[in-house]
């Protein structure tokens, strides 16, 4: 981690801020196997109903499954639905 991010943990710390939001972390909420809702996500790099790989702040998602489909998105949040195998983080 370095100084700049540090720094803005320690800030969001202090003034009991949610560090996904200060740090722009992304956030990942699993509905069962079927769907998920990603927000703070930068682009879609990759989208196929076998793969879809999104860029975010800090690193690379990528859900791997069968019929996966975008069923919404906006700037910030994103819900892909299917039958979801794995997520992994690169």
């Amino acid at each position: 981690m370095d100084m700049l991010e540090e720094s803005k943990e320690k800030a969001a710390s202090a003034l009991r801020l949610p560090k996904d939001v200060v740090l722009g972390e992304v956030l990942i909420s699993f509905l069962g196997r079927r769907s998920v809702v990603i927000e703070n996500y930068r682009s879609i790099i990759l989208y196929t109903d076998c793969s879809i790989k999104l860029q975010a702040k800090n690193c690379r998602v990528i859900i791997s499954g069968n019929r996966l489909m975008i069923e919404y998105y906006t700037g910030e949040e994103m819900k892909i639905t299917g039958y979801i195998k794995s997520l992994e983080f690169e």
